[in-house]
């Protein structure tokens, strides 16, 4: 009888470790879901063309909501290990609530974006009128990047900061070399360098920063690709929500559970696990959250 409690007993505590195990999985395959996706934004951030725009304000609300509903569930997972099933459902209760406040904070800053014309994906100029499809003006309200340099926007055109040669002579090259100034007929020196694209001799340049306008054929590939850094914004914030909307879930069935049943080994730990996963989330939406500010 002795040997038959204690294999119930090892069996139980496999089963409980299986179920932790199968939490740290599914919270480590979600880890390199979103590395995927913030790797992608940076590499698609330096290639060709990116807009860069000013994050809603609704954006530090939702924050606000998670972490206090983070705080909440604390307070529950609490509560559940003292059996105190008033306390646990109550703040239970409140999780939910809070949870749900940053679903609808998500969806008001989707919204305020969409009437700024930041779609799902859609272009960054109409290519009929030339004009840009975003509300706001440009330089305080978004700015455009052309591989990882920032546009800038004057009457006639858009210009960008690029590097100039200029042919000098051998006694100007070994002057710059020596004395590397800081202006070079009137621009930003630098450096030099021997151009040997020339097989029959060197040709020594000094090269210089020079405002450029953007080429014909890039504004028309301007006119053509879509705002991707939108797309992005939409996607890793919708795919974050998703999940947080299944946890919402399981806090439903946590809910009833408390209610309903007596808050044993078993139903201590099944809270504990969500308590696991919505801490995940909300620590996961404070890195997006800094993410996006920092690196958009």
């Amino acid at each position: 009888m002795e040997n038959q409690e204690n294999i119930e007993l090892y069996y139980e505590k496999a089963r409980r470790k299986a179920k932790t195990n199968i939490v740290w999985f599914g919270i480590f395959s979600i880890v390199m879901l979103f590395a995927g996706l913030t790797s992608a934004y940076i590499v698609s951030k330096g290639d060709n063309f990116w807009v860069n725009f000013s994050m809603p304000k609704s954006l530090w609300i939702s924050t606000a909501f998670i972490l206090v509903s983070s705080i909440t569930m604390i307070l529950a997972v609490s509560a559940s290990k003292k059996k105190n099933n008033k306390k646990t459902t109550l703040y239970l209760i409140l999780t939910l609530v809070f949870g749900l406040l940053f679903a609808g904070a998500q969806y008001s800053t989707w919204t305020q974006l969409y009437e700024k014309g930041y779609s799902w994906a859609d272009r960054i100029m109409n290519p009929e009128t030339g004009e840009y499809m975003m509300q706001g003006t440009y330089g305080e309200d978004f700015t455009i990047q052309f591989q990882g340099t920032e546009l800038i926007q004057e009457e006639d055109g858009l210009y960008f900061w690029g590097e100039q040669a200029i042919k000098i002579d051998k006694e100007e090259y070994d002057e710059l070399k020596s004395t590397s100034p800081e202006m070079f007929v009137g621009k930003d020196f630098v450096r030099v360098q021997e151009n040997k694209k020339n097989k029959s001799k060197i040709i020594l340049e000094a090269v210089v920063k020079s405002k450029m306008p953007l080429s014909a054929s890039f504004l028309s590939k301007l006119k053509e690709v879509g705002n991707v850094s939108s797309s992005y914004f939409y996607t890793i914030t919708i795919v974050h929500l998703i999940h947080i909307l299944v946890t919402l879930i399981y806090l439903i069935t946590m809910i009833v559970l408390s209610t309903k049943k007596e808050l044993n080994e078993d139903n201590q730990l099944k809270i504990k696990l969500g308590g696991y996963f919505w801490h995940f989330f909300a620590g996961l939406w404070v890195y997006l959250l800094l993410f996006l500010f920092l690196i958009h």
